[in-house]
């Protein structure tokens, strides 16, 4: 296992580069100029040919190594990998040539080559004297940008997603393979990219990143039939309405819902104000769905205010005619900028009042440094992203990916693990259930970064709550 894994990152680290310069057949009738034509490595590769065809394999297989192993990736690049297989298998290598056809498999999931190569493997398995395993395949689009500014959040969103597939691969009889073409992060390229994928027979699409281009792809996906998956979009127009596509992140209005909902069935409040960010979207379209969601509950809204940015210290007064001695609850979604002096503001404005309302805020609100103030108010926060770094899971990813990547896992790493591991485990869960209806009957899924829950529709409902004691913040539930 050691060696398989250690010779397939070595074919690998091409998969990306493969992908951002657009190759889908390496057989080379499609072939971007930016893949270098090395002439020494085709004559390499002719003489390979020449010693193939003359059945002497033994220097075939040497020559087609020298191919793929002695130059930077080229143009015959994964042509030299398949017919070394090739050579082995007409050798007589069998377990050599299974080797190195499974990581050929595995690290060029978009070669044109993967109908030969599998044939040649079946034969090679049969040779080994094993029951050829009957496999299912699926083909995982995957739709990114790759513009200048979104390549490095794109290759670490694919790579947690390679390594979810690599692991289900070699759990699942059911095997993945993964289609990628790039969105351009913009409406219509991610319309022409989820098109190209969906012409390509995907069964089931993650991506494109953001919220405008999703919308877009989401309208071909949902024509086609085909599960698409935005794993960062937050407008609400992408899953709205639709049937095949779904939302990983939790939308904006929802995260006021969800910590409406805390605040009238778990601390019971019945009089709550409302407090936002005028000018600030985000802060607006949370404190709008706190309001759907306590009028819902039948809570007492007693006000819904709008104040600058530039007016959280001056809270109360800002909220003059107000009893806020009355509330049970004070719902403050803090705008992004100068998040943790605006919360810190509002804290001590409150606190110089004399007032004591419960305070629930947003994810701004893990900013703040004003924890003992924060303890007092019993303040209760919303995140969409929670990783728990002594969880022996996530130690083990951060290693993996490490040896992958070189480098540490952020955040979109875990986004595209947790999101692929979602999806591919309802495959593994309900095989013969579509997979659109068996990701909204799945229980509530733990990711090592995310919790992903369809169950009330198709923008997953699974925040992470937190709340201030003594200690500072720690996980409410």
């Amino acid at each position: 296992m050691g060696h398989r894994l250690a010779t397939a990152y070595h074919f690998g680290i091409a998969v990306f580069l493969l992908f951002c310069i657009g190759i889908t057949t390496p057989g080379y009738a499609q072939v971007d100029d930016e893949v270098p034509r090395i002439e020494q490595a085709e004559a390499v590769f002719e003489q390979a040919l020449e010693a193939f065809t003359a059945e002497d394999y033994g220097m075939a297989y040497r020559r087609f190594r020298v191919v793929y192993e002695g130059y930077q990736l080229h143009r015959k690049t994964t042509a030299a990998i398949l017919m070394a297989g090739k050579s082995l298998y007409r050798e007589g290598d069998y377990e050599r040539a299974e080797d190195l056809l499974e990581e050929f498999i595995r690290a060029f999931p978009t070669s044109s080559y993967l109908d030969d190569a599998d044939r040649t493997l079946a034969l090679v398995r049969e040779q080994l004297g094993g029951a050829i395993p009957e496999t299912r395949t699926l083909r995982l689009g995957i739709a990114l940008p790759l513009t200048d500014n979104d390549a490095p959040l794109t290759q670490a969103l694919f790579n947690g997603i390679r390594l979810a597939v690599e692991m289900h691969n070699e759990r699942d009889d059911t095997q993945v393979q993964m289609v990628f073409r790039d969105s351009q992060n913009s409406r219509s390229g991610a319309m022409s990219a989820v098109t190209a994928l969906i012409n390509a027979n995907v069964d089931m699409i993650i991506g494109p990143l953001y919220s405008e281009e999703a919308d877009g792809a989401a309208q071909i996906a949902e024509r086609a039939g085909v599960v698409l998956v935005a794993p960062l979009a937050t407008d609400e127009s992408v899953a709205q309405g639709r049937r095949y596509v779904f939302q990983t992140n939790p939308t904006i209005s929802s995260r006021g819902r969800m910590i409406a909902d805390v605040a009238m069935n778990d601390l019971g409040a019945r009089r709550v104000g409302i407090v936002a960010e005028q000018g600030d979207d985000i802060s607006e379209r949370m404190a709008e769905g706190f309001q759907q969601e306590s009028d819902r509950l039948g809570a007492n809204v007693a006000f819904y205010e709008r104040i600058s940015s530039r007016d959280w210290d001056t809270l109360v007064e800002q909220l003059e005619g107000h009893n806020l001695t009355t509330l049970d609850a004070l719902y403050l979604p803090v705008g992004s900028g100068n998040a943790r002096n605006h919360v810190d503001a509002a804290l001590t404005s409150l606190d110089q009042a004399g007032v004591l309302p419960r305070v629930l805020g947003n994810t701004q609100w893990e900013e703040l440094t004003a924890t003992q103030l924060a303890n007092a108010f019993g303040v209760i926060y919303t995140k969409d992203f929670h990783v728990d770094d002594d969880d022996p899971l996530v130690q083990n990813f951060r290693l993996t990916y490490r040896q992958l990547a070189e480098q540490a896992p952020g955040r979109l790493a875990f986004v595209g693990y947790d999101v692929a591991r979602f999806l591919l485990g309802q495959i593994a869960r309900a095989p013969d259930t579509p997979l659109e209806v068996a990701m909204r009957e799945a229980p509530r899924f733990p990711g090592l970064g995310m919790d992903i829950d369809f169950s009330n529709g198709n923008a997953n409902e699974a925040l992470f709550f937190f709340r201030y004691g003594a200690n500072g913040a720690e996980r409410y539930r």
